[in-house]
């Protein structure tokens, strides 16, 4: 069987690859088949966004009021991928206190807190979130362990780098919108004092596990084949790999991310519904025809 079809029909496979990769250490990975993806991950993208100097937690997609003190919002540029960046992006296509669709009710408010993006569907849904952020932040937690953890790229633990389930049941844990999964709570605690030491590990893991592969020839944002302008812009988004045309586009996806995250699930579901080469469906094959008293 292909690699590609055993990635996109059967995820453990290449999983599993990628574990004894990252267990032989940094070198391994270094050596695999995609050498520059620890590179490609970390490449730096900026876009701009409309803020309010007074209150730049927020972050609308257009011009207009500010949601707190209704003064006219500013431009500013923010790092959404790279050694400055400020939060990954809401995966979520719900506003987790009114549970309404994100955009049913206008363009979504798009607020920081606590280091984490967060989407609501209106203003009135943020003062409640506020008032009990704890309980709303463990219903995240919760839908976005669900979301990313059948696609999770690591088979060992980024601290201790010791296979997971090898110290019991693995813990689940959220940063910034994004899955992280440990072998115990010591290395949770490890992980809270220099996340950027080890999440080099996971965006390594995933464009390893997804570059050669990906599902998509066009940008999902300009429609431009990939590689028209160069080479493509790689942006890790949610824990899964999401390719540009060109350094503008990641502006579009950040508008809606968490749409352009499904049209890429349902790609790569296409991609797994696709027969292997070396899976015999009976149909257009010059060997598969009748050989008299021959059974194959």
């Amino acid at each position: 069987m292909s690699i590609k079809y055993a990635y996109a029909r059967h995820w453990k496979v290449p999983i599993a690859v990628i574990g004894a990769m990252l267990a032989a250490g940094p070198l391994a990975l270094a050596q695999s088949t995609q050498p520059d993806a620890g590179e490609t991950a970390k490449d730096a993208l900026v876009i701009q966004v409309w803020t309010c100097p007074a209150h730049e937690k927020f972050r609308l997609r257009d011009k207009g009021a500010c949601p707190a003190c209704g003064e006219d919002l500013v431009r500013k540029e923010i790092t959404i991928q790279g050694p400055e960046q400020v939060g990954d992006p809401y995966p979520l296509e719900v506003c987790i206190v009114s549970g309404l669709r994100l955009g049913d009710m206008g363009p979504p408010i798009v607020m920081m807190h606590e280091g984490r993006e967060v989407r609501f569907c209106s203003k009135d849904c943020i003062s409640k979130f506020e008032t009990d952020a704890v309980t709303y932040f463990t219903k995240i937690d919760q839908k976005i362990i669900e979301q990313q953890l059948s696609r999770y790229p690591m088979t060992s633990c980024p601290v201790s780098e010791q296979a997971l389930g090898s110290m019991g049941e693995p813990v689940n844990r959220v940063h910034n919108n994004r899955l992280v999964r440990f072998c115990c709570n010591g290395c949770v605690r490890a992980f809270k004092k220099d996340p950027a030491k080890f999440l080099p590990k996971l965006d390594e893991a995933i464009v390893a596990q997804e570059q050669q592969d990906y599902p998509l020839a066009t940008c999902m944002i300009s429609g431009m084949k990939l590689g028209s302008k160069g080479k493509p812009v790689d942006y890790i988004a949610a824990n899964r790999l999401v390719r540009f045309c060109c350094n503008g586009c990641p502006r579009g996806f950040w508008k809606d991310p968490a749409t352009y995250l499904a049209k890429l699930d349902e790609a790569w579901q296409q991609l797994g519904d696709k027969p292997s080469p070396e899976e015999d469906t009976g149909e257009n094959d010059e060997h598969n025809h009748d050989h008299g008293d021959h059974d194959h």
